[in-house]
């Protein structure tokens, strides 16, 4: 039975499929947009990697001395990124964070927001709890090309497959078999059955997937006094990279009284109310 629950989900299929031997280069596994991000922070920066999963991002960040922080809603996912990278981490909901207001220099979301219930909710309390100035990199699925399509069929014929026992060993030997050898090929050699199997559930098994589209993510950030610094299309790949800065919110008319315009205010209230 394939659950239908996120966190069951990710908790019995985690996203786990990055060597973790310290062998791979970071260029091999990452965005450009975010590898770049990473190469220009210092020590001094509290990063969160809000929807870690099992520390594919984490890994690097603890290798060049990083302080961060993993957050998933999976505990399966959370315990294997601490036990391999040493780092904190916590369990959480990324649709409700147990984090004060702009806590965070960096938010790192890599291909997680579309996995939620709420992918604009979201997106919001990830900026809450980042300072002003700070910077998010954020990973999406886009609408173009063939992921859309690959989800919808043949992944839906997939997700049906699974649900009844007799059909499995179809799904495994006509979809599992095929999408193993073709990672295998392409990694030459590197990727294991293991590693490609939990690819497979996250591409075409998973409960809940949203394509965001640029003028999505240029809207939200437009309702969230966010602005896009780079942005990267990544042609021929499924997801598309933002990193994105949290700007001031705009001041208010009441803000902008000087002292002596408050105090008059004040006197009139004052008179006005006997």
């Amino acid at each position: 039975m394939v659950p239908t629950d996120q966190t069951a989900f990710y908790d019995e299929h985690p996203f786990d499929w990055a060597p973790i031997d310290g062998t791979v280069r970071i260029q091999s596994l990452l965005s450009p947009l975010l590898v770049d991000l990473i190469d220009t922070l210092d020590s001094n920066s509290l990063i969160l990697d809000i929807g870690c999963g099992p520390g594919r991002v984490l890994g690097f960040l603890v290798k060049r001395g990083l302080h961060c922080i993993g957050i998933d809603r999976s505990r399966v996912s959370i315990n294997l990124a601490t036990t391999r990278y040493g780092c904190p981490g916590a369990v959480a909901d990324n649709l409700s964070l147990p984090l004060p207001d702009e806590v965070a220099d960096i938010i790192i979301s890599d291909g997680v927001i579309h996995h939620t219930e709420d992918p604009r909710s979201a997106f919001a309390e990830n900026l809450r709890v980042l300072k002003t100035g700070g910077r998010m990199y954020l990973g999406v699925y886009k609408p173009s090309g063939h992921y859309p399509l690959l989800y919808k069929f043949p992944g839906s014929l997939i997700r049906r497959g699974l649900l009844h026992g007799w059909c499995r060993p179809l799904v495994v030997v006509f979809a599992q078999v095929p999408y193993f050898l073709v990672h295998f090929i392409r990694s030459r050699g590197k990727r294991t059955w293991v590693g490609s199997i939990n690819l497979f559930y996250d591409y075409f098994v998973t409960p809940r997937v949203v394509f965001l589209g640029r003028q999505v993510i240029e809207e939200w950030c437009a309702n969230q006094t966010a602005r896009i610094v780079r942005y990267s299309k990544h042609q021929g790949q499924n997801v598309h990279s933002f990193l994105l800065e949290k700007e001031p919110r705009p001041t208010r008319q009441s803000d902008l009284l000087d002292p002596i315009a408050e105090e008059t205010l004040f006197a009139e209230r004052r008179v006005s109310h006997g």
